[in-house]
């Protein structure tokens, strides 16, 4: 291919950026980074790019929600070529629901890049219907391709339905935390409470115990007085 593209990439791992921009340039092509999607929107909004390369983990919005959304939402857009280090097979609903054109392993020769890259930019010749062939059933080919769309938006309705119910059990156990944490600290306050009440009727009765002891040695020393002045008393009789 001896077209120069114009190439914006999302990954934030300084090797492979490295890796990127090294095969990309040699090959004439003109390379610029994004570190998370919120720059891949802006660089969108200013420049024109005939191809994206998005890495899965791209921070903000991953890379399949970010070729999602430029798929809905921009006309004429560059091609989006997905680059993952998880397993292909694994994700290939995700990447179907994205509307990107292809997919990568992380760790792919730099030959296989090249040949991917090269390959969405390739110049069909153009298609020609020998006389005797049947006449093409586009009715067909519609309702099937009507019926995969059905199929992959209520695998994706039930996927954001199961996402939003990961997310409310999640909510509700952090919730369930926080009661069970706060319950126990009122508990123990409580017990505190209690134990100063303990301590304070204890030291109460010792205090009452206290004053009937010197109220019984204070009438014990008026009778000692008493019995003392009556013996004087006598003594001058």
């Amino acid at each position: 291919m001896n077209r120069k593209l114009r190439i914006l990439s999302s990954d934030d791992d300084e090797g492979i950026r490295a890796l990127l921009f090294s095969l990309l340039t040699e090959n004439g092509h003109e390379v610029e980074f994004a570190r998370c999607s919120d720059e891949i929107f802006k660089n969108l909004g200013r420049t024109k790019y005939d191809l994206l390369i998005l890495d899965v983990n791209t921070p903000g919005i991953n890379g399949y929600k970010v070729a999602e959304k430029i798929s809905e939402n921009i006309t004429n857009r560059p091609k989006i070529l997905i680059f993952t280090a998880r397993d292909i097979k694994a994700e290939e609903l995700q990447f179907v629901l994205s509307g990107a054109d292809a997919i990568v392993q992380k760790g792919a020769s730099c030959d296989k890049i090249t040949c991917v890259i090269n390959g969405l930019f390739r110049e069909e010749p153009p298609h020609t219907i020998p006389v005797n062939a049947a006449p093409p059933v586009p009715e067909k080919e519609e309702l099937n391709m009507t019926e995969a769309q059905t199929s992959a938006q209520s695998r994706q309705t039930s996927e954001k339905i199961n996402e939003d119910l990961q997310y409310c059990i999640a909510k509700t156990t952090q919730l369930e935390d926080s009661l069970k944490l706060k319950n126990l600290r009122y508990e123990e306050f409580i017990r505190d409470l209690l134990k100063e009440k303990q301590r304070t009727e204890k030291n109460y009765l010792e205090f009452k115990r206290i004053e009937e002891e010197v109220l019984r040695l204070k009438n014990w020393g008026y009778a000692v007085a008493a019995i003392s002045v009556l013996a004087i008393i006598r003594s001058w009789l």
